[in-house]
């Protein structure tokens, strides 16, 4: 198979694997000249269990909040799944964040399970829902990249430019988004018709008040929340700075993560908070022992996605697969402005 350029996608998909193979272990192989080893065995020995355990405790209910902000968002795409439903996806869609090379595996992974079970056109119940799952990411990044903005605002003098700059940047590029937004809609429901369902899924959110605030609402205390899962892991090593410099440092390791250069960000987190904690007296030891017992908090709880796999199936298998619906068509949902069945945008104009 080869895309419209002639390039084979399965070479590709190899390559780029790849390349994320050698910026994982060059980053690796950079901290592993900064680190002092026995004094990072040290801080994991030394590490206070009960500030590890709050802050499991603290992500597990980021992770409550993120689920309801998915339902509320698939709601407002047709879906009527209940709560229970909500959480077995996602827990999965954790797991497979953790599990496959990339975080974009998760979201596929949600957004199979929630249109296996949609009703409609199968085509329609696809786009829907990954609509869902594509506008619940990008909430939580406006609301990441919001929450740094007024942490660097209430931030006490100190915080290097190396810190506030980067925030500040995200902040306008953000606002020039929100405002240019209007024009990206019109335009882009002329010249990208597959992108029809996301587009008005976006429109849809910004027009609704009751779905704005509630998503908001949900995604701040997510984001709250993984900030406060760091600032625990960090006070039981002894790394005393304020909540605001958190606010602005854990924002952008999460934002560094985003990019294509290493697997599933391992290494390029590590070295963000090296070169971001650096000027403020944390010791590189430090920095990637927070950055490690972070992750190994969070892999914990995606641990609990596993046993969902396992019994709702594996998407591409016989018992995981997308079945034909009872509606064999398969036109896209702009095609049929008049439907609102479960699984299909109710902002299709």
């Amino acid at each position: 198979m080869t895309d419209q350029n002639g390039t084979p996608t399965s070479g590709r998909s190899r390559w780029l694997l790849v390349a994320r193979w050698t910026g994982t272990l060059g980053l690796l192989g950079y901290l592993a000249t900064r680190v002092d080893w026995p004094g990072l065995g040290q801080a994991f020995i030394g590490m206070d269990l009960r500030f590890f355990l709050a802050s499991i405790a603290v992500y597990i209910l980021a992770q409550i909040a993120s689920t309801l902000r998915w339902r509320a968002l698939a709601h407002a795409q047709g879906f009527r799944d209940t709560i229970t439903s909500f959480s077995k996806w996602y827990a999965a869609g954790m797991f497979c964040n953790l599990a496959l090379p990339s975080s974009v595996g998760g979201d596929v992974v949600r957004a199979w399970y929630l249109a296996r079970d949609g009703r409609g056109a199968v085509l329609a119940r696809r786009q829907a829902a990954l609509a869902s799952v594509l506008l619940d990411r990008a909430t939580g990044l406006g609301v990441l990249i919001g929450v740094a903005g007024v942490a660097a605002c209430l931030a006490p003098e100190g915080l290097p430019s190396r810190v506030t700059a980067p925030v500040w940047v995200a902040v306008t590029s953000m606002l020039c988004g929100l405002m240019s937004w209007p024009l990206i809609s019109r335009v882009g429901r002329r010249i990208a018709p597959r992108f029809t369902p996301l587009i008005g899924g976006v429109d849809g959110v910004l027009l609704d008040p009751v779905l704005l605030v509630t998503t908001t609402a949900c995604s701040v205390v997510v984001q709250l929340g993984g900030i406060a899962q760091v600032v625990l892991i960090g006070m039981g090593l002894g790394i005393d700075l304020p909540w605001t410099f958190y606010g602005c440092i854990v924002p952008l390791v999460s934002l560094l993560t985003l990019l294509p250069v290493s697997l599933n960000g391992m290494g390029l987190r590590e070295a963000g908070y090296v070169g971001l904690l650096a000027p403020l007296g944390v010791t590189a030891t430090q920095a990637v022992a927070l950055s490690l017992l972070a992750f190994t908090a969070t892999s914990l709880v995606a641990l609990v996605g596993l046993p969902v796999l396992l019994v709702e199936g594996i998407p591409g298998s016989r018992n995981g697969s997308i079945g034909e619906s009872d509606d064999a068509s398969t036109e896209a949902v702009g095609n049929h402005s008049d439907q609102r069945g479960a699984g299909q945008p109710a902002s299709a104009a």
